[in-house]
């Protein structure tokens, strides 16, 4: 048996000039506090993922570009292995 989605509320505190610039928000959008503040709350999710998203990209791009520039340089596999150890030594996370 599959059991109801249970809405849970949650209570914030704000100061007056937030309160009131989330109810003009709120008016101008034609929805209620909550609905905005749900609304950035799936937003900053969003942005979370394609942060990390980004992240897993760059980090793929420089394991592409060291392995492009090890086989352009003509690196032995020793050579390599010396070379990735100096960028992490450096800080450089492939």
């Amino acid at each position: 048996m599959r059991r109801k989605e249970v809405n849970k509320a949650v209570t914030a505190r704000f100061s007056i000039h937030e309160y009131l610039l989330l109810q003009q928000e709120a008016e101008k959008r034609g929805c209620t506090i909550a609905d905005v503040i749900r609304n950035a709350w799936s937003q900053y999710q969003q942005q979370h993922q394609v942060q990390q998203q980004l992240l897993r990209l760059e980090q793929r791009q420089r394991k592409t570009t060291f392995e492009m520039m090890c086989t352009v340089v003509g690196l032995q596999a020793s050579e390599r292995e010396q070379a990735l150890k100096q960028l992490q030594q450096r800080g450089v996370k492939l």
